[in-house]
């Protein structure tokens, strides 16, 4: 990003049906760090809340998309949401939902997609597994390992 380039704006969003607000919280800090790891500017957040958050017509989230239309004038807007279940559950209605922001030029974007993968084990820590599933630890760092006495 060049120094004229404006950082991109971020509208989280999430829902949650019950009273429980811990899970949600957390969520919430999720994406707040997630936006801030990336340098975006956080415009606020939107959560939709009992019947509303499993319902087709989601207020909170009509009106984020409003929120976008109107303040991310020239800038990447971005509906940031923890995981793509916090949208919708059904596939369907997550589209539908997803294609009213992409309407106003935004884009979703899940935390769980742009967490990185953990990395694969080396071919040594493979090697040093198998050999330990394969034989008998006979003491700490020690494995006894049965050979079958083939020759090649």
């Amino acid at each position: 990003m060049t120094a004229t380039e404006p950082k991109t704006l971020v509208f989280v969003y999430d829902r949650e049906e019950t009273q429980q607000t811990d899970r949600l919280d957390a969520r919430v800090a999720i994406c707040r760090a997630y936006a801030a790891e990336m340098n975006w500017d956080v415009a606020g957040q939107w959560v939709d809340r009992g019947d509303a958050a499993t319902s087709e017509r989601r207020p909170f989230w009509i009106g984020m998309v409003v929120a976008m239309r109107q303040e991310g004038q020239g800038r990447r807007i971005v509906c940031l949401v923890a995981g793509w279940d916090r949208i919708a559950y059904d596939l369907e209605h997550r589209a539908r939902l997803r294609q009213l922001v992409s309407d106003v030029d935004g884009t979703c974007v899940a935390v769980e997609d742009g967490a990185a993968p953990p990395s694969p084990p080396s071919s040594r820590d493979a090697a040093l597994r198998r050999i330990r599933a394969s034989g008998v630890q006979v003491r700490p760092g020690t494995t006894l390992i049965r050979h079958e006495g083939k020759t090649a």
